[in-house]
Order: C-alpha cells, then sequence, then structure tokens
C-alpha cells in the first residue's frame, strides 16, 4: 500500500515545492520594487517632508497593490515558459522575460529622478524623451547609477537563481497536476493582475487616494504606468451638446471692453517663456528682478499654464492649443492639423519672426514647430559662438545665452516678434560656478530655487543690455512660465496649484498696456487673442476655450493631468461645463477645427 501511495506522495510534494518557492519568488520581486519605493522616497525626499508617518506608511503598502500587479502575472508567465518541454525555446522564453522585466524595472530606477522633469510617473507618451538632452555630464547622477547597476543586478541574479530552483519541482509533475496548478493559479493572477476585486480593474487614478501633490508618484510604479498606458483608449472624440447649446458652456464673448486702449502699431514683441516658473517661486529676494517687475508693468496674479510639460507649454503659448490630453499635440496624431501660430500673424504684418532656445536645436522638436508657428529665425545651442558655456547637460547657460539674444536682436529689421526659452531652471537645476559661490539660499531648500534665482539675474543683465539697444522703447515684453516647477509650500496641496504661474506685461510706454483686465483669470492660451487685439493682427477666428486679457466676464479655464480634469474660475463649475470643453475641443482635434469662424 505504502508503494501505490508513494508516486501521490511524491506529487504532492513536488506541488507544495512550486507552490513554496513561487511564493517566494513573488515575495523577492515585490521586496525590489519596494526597495525602489524605499530609493524614490529617499531621493526625493523634500517633496514628502508634510507627510505623517501613517501617511508614508500607507503609500507603501497600497504600493505593494500596484506593484502585485505587475509582479503576480510576471511569476505566472514564468511558470508557463517553465512547462515548456524544449530545452532551447524553454531558455528562450525565460531570457525574453527576464530581459523584459529588467527593461521595466531601468525604468522604475530611471523615474525616481525623471518624474521632477515630467511632473508625472513615465508613460508611452514620454517615449519622445529618448532623443532628448544631452548624455555628457551623467556623473551627477553617479550614485543613481550604481544603485540602478546594483539593483537590476540583484533582479537578474534573483530570477535566475529561482527559475533554477523551480524547475526541478515542475519536472516532477504530471501533466494532470501542472494543469491543475496553472488553473488554481490563473484566477490568483487575474484577481491581482486587476488590482483587486472591484468593478473596473485598476488605473491611475485609484494612486490618488492621499491629499499631497506628490503622493500617488509614490504609490505607482513605472511598470505599471508604462504598460497601462498602452492599454488606455485613444483620446476621444465626444458628443454631449448641439453648437449653439455648446458654446453657452464655454467662454462667452460677455464683455464690456474687448480692444486695448491703443494699439501697438510698429511695436516689438519679446515673449519670455521662463522654464519651470512656478508663481510661488516669485519674492523680493529669490527673484527681485521679476518681484519688482509685476510692480511696473501688468501682472495677472491668477494666471495657470494649461500644461505640466514645456512641448506643452510652447503649443499652448505660440499657437492656443491647450494640452487636455494624455499625449502632447506636438506627439500626438493631431501633429498635422491646421493650426494658426502667432509667427504666421506677425510676418502678416511684415514682422521679423525669430525664436531662442539655449538647447541642442531639435531638443522637443521646438525648431519644427516654431517654424510650423511662423518664427523663421532659429536660435539654439549650434548658433551660439561659444560652446565652453554649455552646461553640460541640455545647452547653453542662460546669461550668456541671454547677451547674445539681445546682441542678435539690435541687428533684426523692425518690427520684429521673438521667443525666448531660458533654459538654467530646467532639472537638474545647474548653475555657473561663479554664481553658486556667491548664492546664498535657505539649508536643505529645493534645488530648483537656486537656479530660478540664476535665471532672475540673467533676465535682469538681458533687461540690462535691451534697454540700451534702440528697438527698447517700442517694444512690448511678455513673461510666461512654461509650466510650473516642484512645489517648495507644503501647504500648496490643491491640484490646480500644479499650474499657477506668473503672466506679466512690460514694456517702457506702459499706456500701451491700459486696458488689459488684470482681475480676470488668466491662462497661456488666452495671450494668443491677447496680442491678435494688441498688434491688430486682423485674425478672425475664435478659441473658445481662450479669451483676449482686454475681455471681462466669467470665465472658465480646463486643467488636465492624468485622466483628471478640473476646472478653475469665477463661471458655475458645472458637469455641463466640462462636457462641453471636452466636446469643444475634441471636435476641434478631429474636425481640424479648433477656432471657430467669428
Amino acid at each position: 500500500m505504502s508503494d501505490n501511495k508513494n508516486p501521490s506522495l511524491k506529487q504532492g510534494a513536488a506541488a507544495l515545492g512550486l507552490a513554496k518557492q513561487t511564493l517566494i519568488f513573488t515575495i523577492l520581486l515585490l521586496a525590489i520594487y519596494t526597495g525602489i519605493r524605499i530609493l524614490f522616497f529617499v531621493w526625493n525626499f523634500v517633496q514628502f517632508r508634510q507627510f505623517t508617518a501613517a501617511e508614508i506608511a500607507f503609500s507603501f503598502l497600497h504600493g505593494l497593490r500596484f506593484d502585485a500587479v505587475i509582479v503576480i502575472p510576471v511569476v505566472f508567465i514564468s511558470i508557463l515558459a517553465l512547462l515548456i518541454p524544449s530545452k532551447v525555446l524553454r531558455y528562450l522564453a525565460l531570457n525574453a522575460i527576464i530581459l523584459a522585466h529588467a527593461v521595466l524595472l531601468f525604468g522604475n530606477f530611471i523615474d525616481v529622478e525623471l518624474v521632477n522633469f515630467m511632473g508625472r510617473r513615465f508613460t508611452r507618451s514620454s517615449l519622445y524623451l529618448a532623443t532628448e538632452g544631452q548624455n555628457s555630464n551623467m556623473l551627477q547622477y553617479g550614485w543613481l547609477a550604481l544603485i540602478t547597476f546594483l539593483g537590476l543586478s540583484l533582479f537578474i541574479f534573483i530570477s535566475y537563481k529561482m527559475y533554477f530552483k523551480i524547475r526541478p519541482e515542475v519536472v516532477l509533475l504530471s501533466l494532470k497536476v501542472k494543469t491543475l496548478f496553472v488553473i488554481l493559479m490563473l484566477p490568483i493572477v487575474i484577481i491581482f493582475g486587476r488590482g483587486g476585486f472591484q468593478l473596473k480593474p485598476i488605473s491611475f487614478v485609484d494612486a490618488k487616494i492621499l491629499p499631497h501633490q506628490f503622493s500617488h508618484h509614490l504609490i505607482l510604479n513605472t511598470s505599471f504606468t508604462f504598460l497601462k498606458s498602452f492599454s488606455k483608449s485613444t483620446f476621444q472624440k465626444e458628443k454631449y451638446f448641439t453648437e449653439t447649446e455648446l458654446l453657452k458652456y464655454l467662454n462667452p464673448a460677455q464683455t464690456t471692453k474687448t480692444n486695448p486702449v491703443q494699439i501697438a502699431n510698429g511695436y516689438n514683441l519679446v515673449i519670455v517663456i521662463v522654464e519651470s516658473l512656478s508663481k510661488e517661486y516669485l519674492s523680493p529676494k529669490r527673484t527681485p528682478f521679476l518681484a519688482d517687475l509685476t510692480k511696473k508693468g501688468v501682472y495677472f496674479d491668477k494666471s495657470y499654464a494649461n500644461g505640466r510639460r514645456s512641448i506643452e507649454g510652447i503649443a499652448s503659448i505660440l499657437a492656443g492649443i491647450p494640452a487636455l490630453m494624455e499625449e502632447p499635440f506636438l506627439n500626438s496624431e493631431f501633429s498635422t492639423n491646421e493650426f494658426m501660430g502667432l509667427g504666421q500673424l506677425f510676418k502678416k504684418k511684415n514682422y521679423t519672426t525669430s525664436f531662442f532656445h539655449g538647447a541642442k536645436n531639435g531638443t522637443m522638436r521646438f525648431d519644427v514647430f516654431t517654424k510650423a508657428s511662423g518664427f523663421d529665425q532659429y536660435f539654439g545651442k549650434n548658433e551660439f559662438p561659444d560652446q565652453s558655456k554649455d552646461d553640460g547637460f541640455w545647452g547653453i547657460y542662460d546669461e550668456p545665452f541671454l547677451q547674445f539674444t539681445c546682441e542678435k536682436m539690435t541687428g533684426f529689421a523692425q518690427p520684429f516678434a521673438s521667443v525666448i526659452f531660458t533654459l538654467s531652471s530646467h532639472q537638474p537645476f545647474k548653475v555657473p560656478e561663479d554664481f553658486d559661490k556667491t548664492y546664498q539660499g535657505a539649508p536643505g531648500e529645493n534645488p530648483i530655487l537656486k537656479s530660478i534665482s540664476y535665471v532672475d539675474h540673467s533676465l535682469k543683465n538681458y533687461m540690462d543690455c535691451a534697454r540700451k539697444q534702440p528697438w527698447f522703447d517700442k517694444t512690448v515684453f511678455v513673461f510666461v512660465a512654461d509650466h510650473t516647477g516642484p512645489t517648495v509650500d507644503p501647504a500648496n496641496a490643491e491640484f490646480e496649484h500644479l499650474y499657477e504661474i506668473p503672466i506679466l506685461f512690460y514694456t517702457k510706454n506702459i499706456e500701451i498696456l491700459q486696458g488689459l483686465n488684470t482681475n480676470q483669470y488668466a491662462q497661456q492660451i488666452d495671450l494668443f487673442p491677447t496680442f491678435n487685439a494688441l498688434f491688430d493682427l486682423g485674425y478672425m477666428n475664435t478659441n473658445h476655450l481662450a479669451r483676449s486679457l482686454y475681455s471681462q466676464g466669467p470665465k472658465t479655464i480646463a486643467l488636465y493631468l492624468d485622466n483628471h480634469y478640473e476646472l478653475v474660475g469665477d463661471t458655475e463649475k458645472t458637469e455641463n461645463h466640462l462636457k462641453a470643453i471636452k466636446q469643444y475641443f475634441s471636435e476641434g482635434l478631429y474636425d481640424n477645427r479648433l477656432y471657430f469662424p467669428r
């Protein structure tokens, strides 16, 4: 009798061994993801200072839910690969699984720092970054690179070690037991793979459960966000209202003042887009030049960016296109749509048009987009004469590049319309050594603050240069951010704070700017109709998501991030308002008509 039971006992022991090794492997992989989360927490500790101990613990525990969505299916697929009879095919499959998972883990390590640049975890729409930036000065991330190498090495070692432990247990099993094991494991994989028993599978929004801006980044992992972004449906065309009903819920033409008191005929325009300039950074001590200019010029205190990335900010400012979908317009299927750029309008008025950005030419496709927007001349790192001023990461430091810009503008035929996009407050926030030695910041402050002070210093010197030029007296300067940077005030936890930027107009003849309504909410896409009015550019169509800053009346601004919309403004924020904005924007992209006929 004992001999007859022996095969069954062996099968039971092998099945138990397989279950044990599978559990150990799962725990080890979850431990690796937790280790990366610890690294993420420590590396970005300045973002988590306002968290309580309970919130930190909760973030780590809730993060395991997202980790399991990746880990348990990976383990299951590995078990299936181990069942392949052919040794060659089996090892090919296992190596493919290890390599694919290593790539995902590599993304998690990279996101430890990249999240500060993107303002979000890595997704499919972030792939455009593969061709951006320079790699000549990566030593500053030496520790992160070393930890990444060690972490990936540990993962590969554990994976092969566990596969060789699991394989013998699998070999001992009969086909019947193997099938039963897979059947029993399948519902576990489905439950954990969808994140639990809830009605819909777990998604990005399930990570947004704490009242802190950065909390969901700690809870999520990059493997999840990247793979999940492929399963998200593409941007859909919405239809809720007839056109007449639709326009009732958008920014209306309820105005008592639609035109400037004086038209800036023959005036030059210089738009200064300041990298990552949050409104909260402005202060007499940190940004004395800009803080003083807000008193001398026309300053919009309630102003917002229309996106969270530079590639979105430039489309909003130069073409009035807000960022209300996952993928940036410049990288989307709609990038070939017809759109009206500011440069095109100014060229019709015989303006010289130009764009200045100290990064390597081709960065973010700015050169292509600005040309499509009507800016004929492009000045980047390639055109700068002294490459020793390169910061070693993105391009030329702001102060020398802005001096170069001032000199170039003096050679332009007037009137001209130029855009300057600063660089040095871009992550990793490098500043020249001489400025670094003299800077006196608060201990433990966010590193962006030093770079913001350097940019303010550079802008002051640029304006000092501009004042000496013959074109200064007849130039309107507009200072605006491309998007916000990391928050430095733990009290600013609301969603809309992620978009609060300064918008500032200045000219020597301030009377030219009379009539700008600073009591209203403002946004980047409002600049397009404002310039159309101020410079009498003659564009007759209207983007009903925006409105000239000379106008008065109720106004709604739509903000969007990670499939989440919020409305700010002084209109009633109803569901119909949001539906109308979604319909107007989606129809505008699909029908190639963002601007409605007047």
